[in-house]
C-alpha cells in the first residue's frame, strides 16, 4: 500500500508497516567500508614486514641517513598509502554507524511511539533519545550502562568529524583542537580499535531496540547487522603489537 499524504498514516504505530522505513542507506556504507577494510589489513600484514625488510637492509647501509633522503621515502610510500586508504575506510565506517544509529533510533520510535511523543524526540540528541526510548519501554537506568557511553562516543566522534574538527581531540576550543599537537596521533592501530569499539556500538544499539521493540517490523534480527558483525570479527583477528609508528601486524 502506498501512502502519498502524512495525513494517511495510521494513527497507531502499531498499525504500522505498511508503509515501510524509508533508510538513509547508511547501514550499506558500513558493511562495505568494513569489507575494503578488511582486505586492506590483508594487504598490511604482508606490505608491512616488507618494508620493514627493506628499511633494516636500508639502514645497515647507512645508519644514519640524512632526514631529506629520497630512498627512505621511496621505501615507505607503498605503506603510507596502504595506512592511508585504511584511515578513510575506518572514517567512513565510523561516520555511518553515527549515521545508522540515529536512523535506528528514528524509526524505532515511529513505529513503537505516537507521532505526539515522537517529534517533540527529534530534537534530542541520540543519547538522549536511548534514555527516553529505554525508559518508556521499562528499561531505566539505560544511562548507566555501556551502550549509552558508547553512544555517547560515537556521537561525539561524528559531530566533531561533521563539523570539520581532530576526532581525537576535545573540541572545546578550536586552537586547542587545531593548532596543539597531541603526544600520541593515532594510526592504523588505533584507527582500527575505534572502528571495532564504534561500529560495534551501532550493533549493540540495533540489538537493543529490537529487544524492547513492541512492534515486529522492527524488532527481530537483520541481515545487514550480521554482515557488518562478520566482517567486525574478521577484522577482529588482526593482532597488532608495539605503538601507532612502529607496530607489528600479523592475522591470528
Amino acid at each position: 500500500m502506498e501512502i502519498e499524504n502524512v495525513g494517511d498514516l495510521p494513527e497507531n504505530p502499531l498499525d504500522m508497516p505498511p508503509p515501510y522505513w524509508r533508510s538513509s542507506g547508511s547501514v550499506f556504507h558500513i558493511a562495505a567500508a568494513l569489507e575494503d577494510l578488511s582486505g586492506m589489513l590483508a594487504e598490511l600484514v604482508l606490505l608491512n614486514d616488507q618494508t620493514s625488510e627493506h628499511l633494516e637492509e636500508y639502514f645497515a647501509r647507512d645508519p644514519e641517513p640524512p632526514e631529506d633522503d629520497p630512498t627512505f621515502g621511496e621505501i615507505c610510500s607503498d605503506l603510507w598509502d596502504l595506512e592511508h586508504q585504511i584511515k578513510l575506510k575506518a572514517e567512513i565506517a565510523i561516520a555511518m554507524s553515527a549515521i545508522a544509529s540515529e536512523d535506528q533510533l528514528n524509526m524505532f520510535a515511529v513505529y513503537n511511539l505516537h507521532r505526539d511523543i515522537v517529534e517533540p524526540l527529534e530534537k534530542l540528541s541520540p543519547p538522549e533519545k536511548l534514555q527516553v526510548l529505554a525508559t518508556i519501554f521499562d528499561e531505566p537506568g539505560i544511562k548507566g550502562e555501556k551502550l549509552y557511553a558508547d553512544l555517547k562516543m560515537l556521537t561525539a566522534w561524528r559531530n566533531a568529524f561533521a563539523h570539520g574538527h581532530c576526532v581525537d581531540r576535545s573540541t572545546k576550543s578550536l586552537r586547542h583542537n587545531h593548532l596543539i599537537k597531541p603526544p600520541d596521533l593515532p594510526g592504523v592501530p588505533s584507527l582500527v580499535a575505534d572502528v571495532i569499539d564504534l561500529v560495534s556500538c551501532y550493533v549493540d544499539l540495533y540489538r537493543f531496540l529490537s529487544s524492547i521493540s513492541k512492534n515486529d517490523y522492527t524488532a527481530g534480527a537483520s541481515w545487514d547487522v550480521e554482515r557488518i558483525v562478520e566482517q567486525t570479527e574478521v577484522i577482529l583477528r588482526y593482532i597488532f603489537s608495539g605503538d601507532n609508528w612502529t607496530y607489528e601486524v600479523r592475522y591470528e
